[in-house]
């Protein structure tokens, strides 16, 4: 007789036996194995190893709900450095809700986009200022479109005929004509004071009618300035903000940032700010958008001082 294998044996054996049998009983409840036993060891190893495998899909695959994700963005950049290319690039782009991040150069402007993006240098980032020097839209998985834009001169007034000249022009073309903006991310060192030149492009800003959502960024240098004053971070921090307040006449939505992503505080800045664009995005225009931040503002007012609304 060839050779079989043990379970087609048993079974031929079995056959040949009566219904009801204690050998059939026993052979009923015996495990069958055609490899090797795997210990426990290695069978929890392989279910840690499918859960981490299936944990990640699902990981990816929540991220899709969002407009940014934390795995992986896929950006396209358009640069726009003259008015012809610009026109070109609002209307290939003009399906999408865009958000727009202006600033004076070396406040933090291309460093908070690529914190948002989980990017290291999609938005060029540089300590020379001047580094941004076309609207640079940037389309974020098909979805939504983040404009860097051209950097204001910063004090030591670098590159400041160039932004009269061109960038500043270039800029409020982008801000009249692109209908889809929902609203600007302004992006301000909050240990520099404002100057005249930021209080006139923030007037600029608002006759186009898009409203500002007002970043204060290196927040993570307070604390060694704090020390060396003798104070608090959180005592200098009010300080400095109710200075920038003052001086723009502001009240409405403001977040404090750092892109230091080692500290809890940034990487929650960057989930505030991403569900702001979320919202911002969904909405259907930027008079919604500036109801929207009206709103927020308002209630956050009344939260801050609920003895003057009662």
């Amino acid at each position: 007789m060839a050779a079989c294998r043990p379970s087609v044996l048993l079974v031929t054996q079995l056959l040949s036996l009566p219904l009801g049998s204690p050998a059939i009983l026993r052979a009923s409840v015996q495990p069958t194995s055609y490899g090797p036993r795997r210990s426990l060891a290695a069978s929890r190893s392989a279910s840690v190893h499918c859960s981490a495998i299936q944990t990640a899909a699902e990981k990816e695959l929540d991220d899709d709900r969002f407009l940014v994700r934390n795995v992986r963005n896929d950006v396209r950049v358009l640069r726009c450095g003259s008015s012809q290319m610009l026109e070109q690039g609002i209307l290939e782009l003009q399906e999408l809700p865009h958000i727009c991040v202006a600033g004076e150069s070396n406040a933090g402007k291309s460093s908070l986009i690529n914190h948002l993006l989980k990017k290291h240098n999609v938005a060029r980032a540089s300590s020379v200022a001047g580094k941004t020097r076309s609207v640079d839209m940037l389309e974020v998985n098909e979805r939504l479109v983040i404009t860097d834009l051209p950097g204001l001169p910063s004090r030591d007034h670098q590159v400041e005929r160039m932004w009269d000249s061109s960038w500043r022009p270039l800029t409020l073309q982008y801000l009249r004509d692109c209908r889809a903006i929902r609203a600007m991310l302004y992006v301000h060192d909050i240990r520099w004071k404002i100057s005249y030149m930021i209080r006139d492009f923030l007037r600029d800003v608002e006759e186009t009618g898009v409203p500002v959502l007002l970043v204060l960024s290196k927040d993570d240098k307070l604390l060694v300035e704090a020390e060396n004053m003798g104070t608090t971070q959180h005592e200098l921090r009010t300080k400095m903000s109710n200075a920038v307040f003052r001086a723009l006449s502001y009240q409405g939505v403001h977040i404090h940032y750092s892109c230091d992503n080692s500290l809890p505080f940034s990487r929650n800045a960057r989930r505030q700010i991403l569900r702001y664009i979320e919202q911002l995005s969904a909405l259907s225009s930027r008079e919604e958008s500036a109801q929207f931040l009206e709103d927020v503002a308002a209630k956050k007012r009344s939260k801050a001082s609920p003895g003057k609304n009662s």
